[in-house]
């Protein structure tokens, strides 16, 4: 019965969000819904300290979520979030894009630059954490030189809404809330947990891009080919001195400095460095503008982004936690670990299960943080009855959040991206659909490695890698009747 009520509630919750209809409502809305349920079938509890009333307490519950997560992983969410928007209003974004980017300029062959495009993006998301507004840099300094160089507005749009797939790094929200699910400082796990996997699958997901864009420009006529942007308008200052790109690294030097991979004396967290960063500026501002009253203004600025940061992240998050609690409290995760267990499941199953579930929720809600926001809550739980590491769980099931949002028609880099290069985003995600299940299935095997679990999966994996193949078929055949089409 519990599981029962728990699909009714991810389907409900799920055609609403795929309505358009406010995904911290819906998730609100659920979990109030499921918890009600669970006083009368469960008997259950949702505070330490009860207000007297059962139905007061699940109110309660949010109450103390909101004090817990606003005071702490909501303000670092809130500050990365203030800190990379004034990054990209005084221009320091802009110069470390365009600084990066001069190598790439060089290249003469475009499916090469295409995958260093990819990798370059990757590696810049380490510090521009928001993929619309990544998506969009690029779109505006790297999309003018692919499309010259030869490849169709629908390759290079697909490669650089995909810059954020592999979300990693202390500026990742998803990052974040792993890390501090899984009871570790978030610099460790970025250099113990996450670089060793996306080292090697930025790389891999390159490749199979470039691979992919080649096979999909193959099909199209020279006309189409030969397509250019029109031009773009920037609505940021232009002009920022060129050692502004040193300034969005500034959080990740002082986390990575003053830490016990640096200078183990003096330890500096993430709000502290981002506070830090965020000084030195201010600093700069000044000397450039040579006028406090803007800078002043610049702060009051920065504290209305950590607002909007408040409004659309902390607050998913939030509803998210407490669409988990309406889960847990009706008593569906027992049941589905009950479940797993008398069929023989070991940890490493119920563990893909949840990066397949994540993977496939993103997709259709067009966000990986509102899928792995709703889960993450529940791993440790999980973990604790099956047995497992909750570090080792909890990685897969992140990694699969930003494959997914980036096959999704509906995510905002991939409208913006399409708004931009005048394409439709469905036109878009048919190029991204074979690379991100690629890199996906590429992730799987990768972390349930370095767990050892590998083997006890591979039943599992040949089946999901046979599915990717018959998708990947169906895409190839219908991609080809399009483009006959459309000539």
């Amino acid at each position: 019965m519990s599981l029962l009520i728990a699909l009714i509630g991810l389907v409900f919750a799920g055609r609403l969000i795929l309505k358009n209809y406010n995904p911290q409502a819906v998730l609100f809305l659920t979990g109030i819904a499921m918890m009600t349920i669970a006083i009368f079938t469960n008997n259950a509890v949702f505070v330490d300290k009860s207000t007297g009333w059962i139905g007061f307490d699940i109110f309660e519950y949010i109450r103390n979520t909101f004090s817990n997560r606003a005071g702490g992983l909501g303000l670092k969410i809130m500050l990365i979030g203030g800190f990379a928007m004034f990054m990209s209003a005084i221009g320091a974004s802009q110069v470390m894009v365009k600084v990066a980017a001069k190598p790439l300029m060089k290249l003469n062959s475009p499916y090469l630059m295409l995958a260093m495009a990819f990798i370059l993006g990757q590696s810049l998301s380490l510090f521009i954490s928001s993929a619309t507004g990544l998506g969009l840099l690029l779109m505006a300094t790297l999309y003018p030189v692919l499309i010259r160089l030869g490849c169709s507005k629908a390759a290079v749009a697909a490669v650089l809404a995909s810059t954020c797939a592999i979300e990693f790094g202390p500026g990742s929200g998803n990052s974040i809330l792993a890390a501090q699910t899984a009871g570790v400082d978030i610099t460790e796990f970025f250099i113990n947990e996450q670089l060793p996997v996306i080292s090697i699958l930025i790389v891999a997901v390159a490749a199979i891009h470039a691979l992919v864009q080649r096979y999909f420009d193959g099909k199209l006529d020279q006309a189409e080919q030969s397509v250019q942007l029109q031009g773009e308008k920037q609505d940021t200052e232009a002009g920022a001195p060129l050692y502004y790109l040193l300034l969005p690294m500034l959080p990740l030097f002082f986390m990575l400095t003053f830490s016990k991979m640096g200078v183990g004396t003096i330890k500096v967290g993430m709000a502290t460095a981002i506070l830090l960063s965020l000084f030195i500026s201010l600093v700069c501002e000044y000397i450039r503008l040579k006028q406090a009253k803007p800078v002043f203004g610049k702060l009051q600025g920065i504290f209305n982004d950590m607002g909007k940061v408040f409004a659309t992240v902390v607050t998913l998050i939030i509803a998210g936690q407490t669409f988990a609690m309406g889960l847990k409290s009706i008593g569906a995760i027992d049941a589905l670990l009950n479940m797993a267990s008398s069929a023989g499941f070991s940890a490493s199953v119920i563990v893909l299960f949840m990066a397949v579930l994540t993977f496939s929720i993103s997709a259709l809600m067009g966000s990986g943080n509102a899928a792995f926001f709703s889960f993450a809550p529940m791993v440790p739980q999980i973990a604790e009855k099956i047995g497992t590491n909750v570090t080792d769980m909890i990685l897969p099931i992140q990694l699969s959040a930003g494959f997914g949002r980036t096959i999704s028609p509906i995510a905002g880099v991939i409208i913006a991206v399409a708004g931009i290069s005048g394409l439709s985003p469905f036109d878009i995600v048919r190029r991204t659909l074979i690379p991100m299940l690629s890199g996906w299935l590429i992730m799987l095997v990768i972390t349930f490695t370095r767990s050892g679990q590998i083997m006890q999966l591979l039943p599992f994996l040949i089946g999901i890698v046979v599915l990717v193949a018959i998708i990947t078929l169906i895409i190839k055949k219908r991609s080809g009747q399009q483009i006959t089409s459309d000539a």
